[in-house]
């Protein structure tokens, strides 16, 4: 049977003569603005172009979209085919109103029984997905019916539905129900059912943007009438509260937030990246929303995902305070500028962002913001802003507190902490990488960014190469699958983004971090400027070889890295450079050449103004493990040795993976030897006394062995106790997590521990972990040293019945106490601590495997001859 298509010359027709809504960039679109053909002409362009591209989840489904003429087509809007089989439709419903379960079924059954009549309809009913694409959304009941359809439809009144459609439509007359039940269930069963909703239509926009000046007027977000209504809303009131009538006249606050709201806008909606050659890009060019999921570790808290492709409701302000926490290169900052706009686009308050690496030499939160309104008389106006916050409707971004220098950050957190607290009616957002300290904000919602799965890290390759030919070899050979390694570099939006710039370079793929950071640094100084040309390569000032380059950014990034400086104005870079040119002598270059290629030709720095900073703070990192690898010779042992050592060991989990590749054997001696014989002392010689207990499970012993291996803990049973009360008001007032001990607690913790974290649940858990802790380390190593212990989670359970006639509180150390004085004791402690255990990790030490590594390397050392190293 032929079908009815529209022709592209009709459909250039409709959409020319089509009166387009107004949609503000970035901001939801008005998708029930749109007339009922222009919305089955948007969904056909979308999928037409989505399977050109071919996107990753169509791409095995479909070759080819067609649209119909709209009149008679049996339910069908759009049907999806491939290599000429029908095997989907897109069926659209555009109406201001989310659409009933009633609503579904009919649509979906009219189309069922129409193919009743013709099974052209649908090739094969093993291999057909019926797509209802909806303009406004579901009911909750709707949601619930799809979930689950093949299954859930039997619940329903099928055939009073049918009925009802068999006498309205005339097509559908020569049905009898009865006759054509089987058949009806066998498709219901056997169909996918799937909806678009309007948040996967705006992504859908966003990855082809493209499409979007066909169907809407878009503006942009400084547009004044925007501005003016979010003043309007949310400043305007309370100014009107705090500012005398008589006196507000003579105010320009109106004038600073909105001037404040707009060029912090226009800032941060574009960004200089490496991986586009520090070109000025907007930020909708190269970012891909990712997923952020709360901490599971939180009993009471079920897991909960957000998407953070438009500012979710269930995120902010449902959570008012709300902390992102994961490593480098997650994509945590570019996370906070995409909500901060968001919340602009979508007029959510008046959003403040503040990077608190600018909070130097004891510089208040509320001098940054006063400074960033540019005051005519900051005496006057800081009275005046700190009145205003205090009554809302503010929205704080604070960006990356484990970039606050050691030097400033005892104050920095005592003014945040104070700043939080007298500011309590507004909504705060907080980025870190992981560290102890960050224990301070316990009453934030802490969230983490969930790692990206292959598919997603192909989109943004798509998306960062704009679906080129280049982009599409990266992605097949990816597929390829040969690579044991390779995951580790689909996670991450950094890593995933510099792997494309690398391959843009050179087609291979990196089997080690280290491999991997020097070929991205080759691929910037070999062939900056890809898009001028294959052939062109950006002329470098200071004429360096490579390896002349590469020794300077190892000097100074090792340099600075002690100094925790990522960013420098003119003068402290040059103060810097003459202090690495004194120490490199052989290399000659012009300090002002080197700056200027560190922007341009080998585009590891962005400047903004007078300020130099690192692209990103992994790339100091590596050079800085690179420079402790190559350049430190005799030192390199005593300078990992201090690393680890040191009461900032986790500050150097990035440089310890690097050195770990580039030179094991160096890393095995000045930390892993060392970590595994304090181990193996551990193992043997720890909790002895427990071999006499009464029905002893040796397992469980063996667990305590394992669990307290560097660390230690202290449970508070009761909820009202004193001791959590005095947690709280320390949590307020110092930043506990880097001083050391907690006075007037029971004594738990040596002076080389330091707290990890601070659980509050049904009972409260403080642990403590030795300033030198390697574990997390080995595990993403994936070393042969480890082996996996699970939780009994049914053994766990007991534990909450064993709430009355506790002690307040219980030590787990190495002593012996009430934790193991009993065998059942033993157990339900230590389930209790892998239950709260922040990392969720199962792997630990495998004592056999340590001692036999330990015994291997002791005779590699005795048997390596003094003459080895002679005879030249």
């Amino acid at each position: 049977m032929k079908r009815k298509q529209i022709t592209n010359s009709e459909i250039t027709e409709i959409v020319a003569t089509n009166s387009k809504p107004t949609a503000y960039s970035g901001q939801s679109f008005p998708f029930t603005e749109l007339s009922d053909r222009i919305f089955e002409i948007m969904l056909y362009q979308i999928f037409q172009l989505r399977i050109e591209t071919k996107d990753l989840s169509l791409i095995e489904k479909y070759d080819s979209v067609a649209l119909m003429q709209g009149v008679g087509e049996k339910g069908r809007d759009c049907i999806l085919t491939q290599k000429g089989a029908n095997v989907g439709l897109i069926q659209c419903k555009q109406i201001n109103k989310n659409i009933t379960k009633p609503e579904v079924l009919k649509e979906i059954l009219k189309f069922v029984l129409h193919y009743i009549n013709d099974k052209s309809l649908i090739t094969d009913i093993d291999n057909f997905t019926y797509y209802l694409a909806v303009s406004k959304g579901l009911a909750e009941t709707s949601i619930t019916l799809i979930s689950n359809f093949n299954k859930n439809f039997k619940t329903e009144d099928i055939k009073h539905y049918c009925e009802e459609l068999i006498s309205k439509y005339a097509g559908l007359k020569s049905i009898n129900y009865n006759d054509q039940k089987a058949e009806i269930f066998k498709v219901l069963e056997k169909i996918q059912i799937k909806c678009i909703n309007p948040s996967d239509l705006s992504r859908y926009l966003f990855e082809h943007d493209s499409l979007v000046k066909y169907f809407f007027r878009v503006l942009t977000m400084t547009d004044n009438a925007l501005l003016e209504s979010i003043i309007d809303t949310y400043l305007s009131p309370i100014l009107n509260k705090i500012i005398p009538k008589e006196d507000r006249e003579n105010k320009d606050f109106s004038f600073r937030f909105k001037e404040y709201i707009q060029r912090v806008y226009t800032h941060y909606s574009s960004s200089r990246t490496l991986v586009f050659g520090n070109q000025q890009k907007k930020l909708e060019d190269f970012y891909y929303p990712l997923n952020l999921e709360c901490k599971v570790e939180e009993i009471d808290c079920k897991p909960l995902k957000v998407c953070t492709l438009n500012y979710e409701e269930d995120f902010l302000p449902q959570f008012r305070k709300v902390i992102i926490v994961d490593n480098g290169g997650m994509g945590k900052s570019t996370i906070m500028k995409w909500l901060f706009l968001n919340v602009i686009k979508y007029k959510k308050g008046i959003p403040i962002f503040i990077e608190l690496r600018k909070l130097k030499n004891r510089k208040t939160i509320i001098e940054e913001i006063i400074s960033e309104l540019n005051p005519i008389d900051k005496v006057l106006e800081k009275d005046l802003v700190t009145k205003l916050i205090a009554q809302g409707n503010f929205i704080f971004f604070f960006d990356g507190y484990d970039e606050i220098s050691d030097i400033d950050r005892e104050f920095v957190t005592t003014d945040l902490q104070n700043f939080i607290s007298k500011s309590s009616n507004n909504l705060f957002l907080l980025t870190s990488r992981p560290e102890t300290a960050l224990n301070t904000f316990s009453d934030f919602k802490e969230f983490k960014i969930k790692k990206m799965e292959k598919s997603e890290a192909f989109e943004l390759i798509k998306k960062i190469g704009n679906n080129s030919e280049k982009s599409l070899r990266l992605i097949e050979k990816l597929k390829e699958n040969v690579f044991e390694n390779i995951d580790d570099f689909l996670q991450s939006p950094l890593l995933v983004s510099l792997l494309y710039k690398k391959f843009e370079y050179r087609e291979n793929i990196p089997i080690q971090l280290q491999e991997f950071y020097y070929d991205v640094f080759e691929a910037l100084y070999q062939d900056h400027d890809l898009t001028k040309g294959d052939s062109f390569v950006r002329n470098k000032k200071t004429k360096l070889s490579f390896n002349d380059f590469f020794q300077i950014l190892r000097e100074f990034a090792y340099y600075t890295f002690k100094k925790e400086e990522i960013e420098y104005n003119d003068a402290i870079l040059n103060k810097y450079l003459d202090e690495i040119s004194k120490r490199l002598p052989h290399i000659k270059f012009k300090f002002n050449d080197l700056a200027e290629d560190l922007v341009k030709a080998v585009p590891l720095f962005n400047k903004e103004g007078l300020q130099y900073k690192w692209s990103h703070k992994s790339f100091q990192e590596y050079f800085t493990a690179e420079y402790i690898c190559r350049d430190s010779k005799e030192r390199q042992v005593s300078i990992l040795n201090q690393m680890y050592r040191s009461s900032k060991s986790e500050k150097y989990f990035f440089i310890f993976k690097l050195c770990y590749d580039i030179d094991f054997k160096s890393f095995r001696e000045a930390i892993l030897v060392p970590y595994l014989n304090e181990f193996v002392e551990h193992f043997e010689n720890s909790f002895t006394f427990l071999s006499s207990l009464p029905n002893i499970d040796l397992n469980e012993l063996i667990l305590r062995k394992l669990i307290t291996f560097n660390k230690s803990f202290l449970i508070i049973t009761n909820r009202n106790s004193d001791i959590i009360n005095s947690i709280f008001n320390k949590l307020k007032m110092e930043d506990i997590f880097n001083a050391g001990k907690l006075e007037d607690f029971p004594d738990f913790m040596d002076d080389d521990h330091k707290i990890m974290l601070i659980l509050f649940s049904s009972v409260t858990i403080i642990g403590l972990r030795k300033q030198s802790d390697i574990l997390n380390l080995l595990i993403n190593k994936k070393s042969d040293l480890l082996k996996d212990i699970k939780n009994d989670s049914k053994k766990n359970k007991k534990m909450k019945k064993l709430t009355e006639g506790l002690p307040e509180t219980i030590i787990v150390n190495l002593q012996q106490n009430f934790s193991n004085e009993t065998a059942e004791n033993l157990i339900l402690f230590n389930n209790l601590i892998l239950s709260s255990w922040p990392e969720k990790k199962n792997q630990h030490l495998d004592i056999d495997k340590c001692k036999i590594f330990l015994k291997n390397y002791n005779e590699e050392i005795a048997n390596i001859q003094e003459d080895y190293y002679q005879g030249f």
